[in-house]
Formats: C-alpha cells, sequence, structure tokens
C-alpha cells in the first residue's frame, strides 16, 4: 500500500476528546436523572416523614411525584442524547496522510487517492467558526463523477490534517498541471457562487449540508497568458501581485498601479491553493 503512496505521515480517527468528554456528560446527566427520580416518593409532611427529610407541597403548588421526575427524566434524556452525539463522533472515516496521497479508512472500505490525481478540493468552514470564515473542513475528489470525501473537526487534529493535506497536494498537483499550461492547454477550474457561500455558513446544519454544492458550481479558466471569467480575458502580467493579505476571505490579483484586476472570495475556488500556485508562476513567466 505504502509502496505506492510514500512514506506514512500522519493518521486521523475520530476525535477522542470530544468522544470522551460526551461519555462522561452523558453519564453525569443520567446519574443525577436517576437520584431525582427516587426523591419521587419523598414525603410531603413531617409526619410522613417520621423526623427525616420532607418536601413542602404549598397550595395549589407542584407534588415532588412531578417535579422530581420532570427534572430526572429531562437529564435522562440530555444523557441518551449526549451518548448518541457521542457514538455519532466515532462514525467518521480514519485518514491517513503519505508523501504521495491520502488513504481514507470507512466502514471496512478503503479508498487510496494519490494527491496528483485530485482534480477538486473545496475549502469551507462549519460550526461555530463559519461566520468568521475560519477553514475547518475540506472535501475532495478525484473527478466530478465520484462523491466528496469529508474532513472535518469531528476529526481528530483536523487542523494539521488540513494544513499538511493542502500543502502535499498544492505541490503535487501543480506538477501535474504545469506541464499542460506551459504546452498551450486552458485549464478549467470551478467556484461556487459568493452567495452560496455565506448562505451554507448561516444555515449548513452539518458538513454535508455545507458541502452539497454541485449545483451551484460556475466554471472559470486559466491559461499561461489569461485568466477567464464571465467572458471576460484577463490578462496576466509580470508585474502583477497577488494580494494575500485576507488569504481566509478573498484573493486579488493587483497592476502595478495598485487597481484590482481580479478578484474572488477564496474559498469560494474549488482547488483554490492549485488555482493560486498556478498563477503566481504565470506572474512569474510573463514577458512583460
Amino acid at each position: 500500500m505504502f509502496d505506492i503512496h510514500g512514506k506514512k505521515l500522519t493518521t486521523h480517527g475520530y476525535n477522542k476528546f470530544v468522544f470522551i468528554g460526551l461519555i462522561i456528560c452523558s453519564a453525569i446527566f443520567i446519574a443525577i436523572g436517576i437520584f431525582c427520580l427516587t426523591l419521587m416518593n419523598m414525603p410531603t409532611s413531617r409526619e410522613e416523614a417520621g423526623g427525616g427529610i420532607y418536601f413542602t407541597v404549598e397550595p395549589g403548588g407542584v407534588s415532588p411525584m412531578m417535579l422530581f421526575s420532570l427534572i430526572g427524566g429531562g437529564l435522562i434524556i440530555l444523557g441518551l442524547v449526549a451518548a448518541a452525539i457521542a457514538l455519532m463522533q466515532k462514525n467518521v472515516p480514519t485518514f491517513t496522510i503519505t508523501e504521495k496521497g491520502i488513504i481514507c479508512k470507512y466502514k471496512g472500505k478503503e479508498t487510496l487517492s494519490l494527491f496528483k490525481d485530485i482534480s477538486d478540493v473545496y475549502l469551507f468552514s462549519v460550526g461555530r467558526t463559519s461566520y468568521t470564515g475560519s477553514i475547518n473542513s475540506l472535501a475532495y475528489r478525484k473527478n466530478k463523477s465520484d462523491t466528496w470525501t469529508l474532513i472535518s473537526p469531528r476529526n481528530s487534529g483536523y487542523d494539521k490534517l488540513i494544513s499538511t493535506f493542502r500543502s502535499l497536494y498544492s505541490e503535487q498537483r501543480v506538477q501535474t498541471l504545469r506541464a499542460q499550461l506551459e504546452h498551450g492547454a486552458t485549464l478549467e477550474f470551478n467556484y461556487v457562487d459568493a452567495k452560496m457561500i455565506w448562505f451554507k455558513r448561516a444555515f449548513s446544519l452539518n458538513v454535508a449540508g455545507a458541502a452539497n454544492i454541485d449545483s451551484s458550481l460556475r466554471k472559470f479558466y486559466l491559461t499561461k497568458d489569461n485568466i477567464i471569467k464571465d467572458d471576460k480575458s484577463i490578462i496576466i502580467n509580470k508585474s502583477d501581485k497577488i494580494n494575500t493579505a485576507s488569504w481566509v476571505d478573498n484573493l486579488h490579483l493587483i497592476d502595478r498601479d495598485g487597481n484590482k484586476k481580479f478578484s474572488m472570495m477564496f474559498p469560494s475556488i474549488i482547488s483554490a491553493d492549485v488555482f493560486c500556485a498556478l498563477l503566481q508562476e504565470a506572474i512569474d513567466r510573463a514577458e512583460m
């Protein structure tokens, strides 16, 4: 296996910290809930208590049976929900990054993907960081006929996993596409409409929902001399610069006078790291 992919670098399964935390919360909720249920038959007068502890009920008040059954039942339900979420945390693929690719193991199936052969990589945000735009999830596939494979915060060390994937993928995919570009090929890239990005950040409930973007994908193109988008051709000059000051949110191509020739939301570009690397090489090769 690793003869094809090179040396094994890192492995990431489910997030054990989150799993253990949820199991502990589940046990605490259920234990307190059961304790509350044992108090349902607490005496309501001194006579019934025989000098012990009793629960005073005001006229028209709630009986201990109703009160503690509601509290205990609610806590037990919360505990069961926490346990269910913990089990869901374990239901994620295990990823192994190697020098040349990524191996995904899920439900007994193992899929091997070389970085140089992966055509689409989508970077996005889910959870509480989605409004800030911080990238915490990644989806990849070999071609448009494949389903997306998802890397998310549910994976242990997901930030290192995503960072390592992006670095190796960009380097090796660029090597594959560079020769095509130099020989005059027109490379097709895709992007997601910016409005869809913000909609997904606001309303997607899970990683799969946030990565459901195929129906909104649009095309643009890169040649060794131009960027072509919406039937408009932007000439690439040697004096151009890529503005990465706000790398997470925007990508700007700036001319020598400081004007923006081309601008897109960085997370909206499929395989954005590859596009940026190839664009920089096109700038470096430009004759004027």
